[in-house]
């Protein structure tokens, strides 16, 4: 099966005071997107870093990528949702994407710790051996790695949806991980955006005491992974969508918070206030299962030795994953370690 992945840039955060950093106009440039304008991209396997494209002017409210792991094959696609007036930019669209196999009131609880808070988000197996002396665990946005893990890294299945195609068989995989000595399930992925996992609040509440809570007190339950969007109108986005799906899911439990965010490397006070954000307001662990930043290699590189730092220090934050252990981001298109990859594996 191919396995997408996802990410997600933020144009404005609306629920920030007016002096929080928020998102930069020329966020996501090598990410595969563009931020402003009504522009959609199709993300496939290939990187492609040296195409470009020119947005149009907008300020947009959301862009992912998709992450998928139904059986067979799936895309990968990024679209800009909602856009209001902001200067035209110019990206370089990136199209991270390789392939991987697979086989067919809310409870507040501790969480574990792992051997340290650094972790990978990747689809092939291959490209997480450069990482096995940093980072300590890894997922896939699957429930099962697609290959063998070194057993370095602690894995963490998910479940990415509530369809059909990623339940089934989802209990049996699950517990066949745990008694194989998964700590952590992962939740939804994005299920605030239409593109990805796309379930309402009650939907996802009545998806996790089917397919979550039975696990409940076997391991630890991360919480469907929002966007760093924000809508409080249908269809819900960000913190909102999740302060309503907790009050949905009554009697679940939820371990931790999962939680993604994109913008600019220049713009690392938003990404320090939105993440310390999320710890404050829910008073769980934060899972930051993607993050990534637009900019030159040098800019991310700069970015990461600041903000790895910074998440490692941070309490409230149990884990994180840089988007992506991929061709062409932390590593090369033969899974050697690129210069920003050796950035994330030391800083």
């Amino acid at each position: 099966m191919q396995l997408t992945l996802s990410f997600l840039a933020l144009a404005s955060l609306l629920s920030f005071t007016n002096a929080s950093p928020v998102p930069d106009p020329a966020a996501m440039s090598q990410y595969g997107c563009s931020l402003w304008g009504t522009t959609t991209l199709v993300v496939t396997r290939t990187i492609t870093k040296s195409s470009t494209a020119t947005s149009t002017p907008g300020a947009v409210l959301a862009v992912s990528s998709s992450h998928s792991s139904v059986p067979t094959t799936t895309s990968h696609t990024s679209t800009v949702v909602s856009s209001t007036a902001h200067p035209t930019s110019t990206v370089k669209v990136v199209t991270p994407t390789t392939s991987s196999s697979t086989p067919a009131a809310t409870k507040v609880t501790s969480v574990a710790p792992l051997k340290n808070k650094k972790g990978l988000s990747f689809n092939n197996v291959a490209a997480t051996t450069p990482f096995v002396n940093s980072a300590s665990w890894a997922y896939n946005w699957d429930k099962v790695p697609g290959g063998t893990l070194s057993k370095n890294f602690l894995y963490v299945p998910m479940l990415w949806g509530a369809d059909s195609g990623h339940t089934a068989n989802w209990i049996s995989t699950a517990t066949t991980a745990i008694a194989n000595g998964a700590e952590y399930l992962l939740g939804f992925n994005e299920p605030d955006l239409s593109s990805q996992s796309n379930l309402t609040p009650a939907q996802a509440a009545a998806a996790w005491k089917t397919y979550m809570q039975p696990f409940a007190g076997k391991v630890k339950l991360i919480s469907p992974a929002i966007t760093n969007g924000f809508s409080t109108t249908a269809p819900l986005m960000g913190t909102p969508w999740m302060d309503a799906f907790l009050a949905a899911c009554t009697g679940c439990t939820i371990d931790g918070i999962a939680m993604h965010i994109y913008d600019s490397a220049t713009n690392v006070a938003y990404y320090k206030n939105y993440i310390t954000s999320i710890g404050t307001k829910y008073g769980k662990p934060v899972w930051v299962t993607e993050f990534g930043a637009s900019g030159t290699t040098a800019q991310q590189q700069t970015f990461l030795e600041t903000m790895l730092p910074f998440l490692d220090n941070l309490s409230s934050v149990q884990a994180y994953a840089y988007f992506g252990d991929l061709s062409g981001i932390l590593v090369n298109s033969d899974n050697s370690i690129s210069p920003l990859g050796q950035t994330y594996a030391s800083a």
